[in-house]
């Protein structure tokens, strides 16, 4: 690879990273069929969640996940439709939904969490395969950027 690919490559980051998300998801896709999990891959950190709070706010929910309200937005129509939550008013204020698991929900959230005891050994076989803890890589990566942005990084190098 050339200097100038090289730099274009790196330049994609972003691209890289979620390239690598995608391929997770399609090669976990079929470890969740075989499961019975029914659950949206990406959806599996907010039933966890919920099976924590027992019920919560969308704002609860982005809150304690660390995303925006937007983004968790997207997902619960589609596990209201799959029959794994529930969305009522708040008793204390009709102006705010909860959402808790439905009893398949909880059932799927079981399987989840046994799935997980197992996913933590295949991502230690990658690891151990690259020569880098993985987590703590992404963790890394997260810190930095958190300490200093990208944008600022880029107004310390003019």
């Amino acid at each position: 690879m050339s200097i100038e690919e090289n730099i274009n490559q790196k330049a994609l980051l972003g691209k890289r990273a979620e390239d690598l998300s995608n391929l997770i998801e399609q090669q976990t896709q079929p470890i969740f069929d075989s499961l019975g999990i029914i659950v949206p891959i990406k959806s599996c950190s907010t039933l966890l969640t919920l099976l924590e709070l027992k019920q919560a706010s969308l704002v609860d929910i982005a809150k304690q996940l660390g995303q925006s309200h937007q983004l968790v937005k997207q997902k619960l129509p589609k596990l209201i439709k799959l029959g794994l939550i529930q969305q009522h008013s708040d008793k204390e204020d009709k102006r705010r939904t909860l959402y808790s698991l439905t009893s398949k929900g909880k059932q799927q959230t079981k399987k989840i969490k046994e799935y997980l005891k197992q996913s933590a050994d295949l991502v230690d076989s990658i690891s151990e395969e690259i020569g880098v803890d993985i987590f703590e890589a992404i963790d890394k990566a997260a810190g930095a950027l958190q300490g200093e942005s990208l944008l600022e990084r880029f107004k310390r190098k003019q």
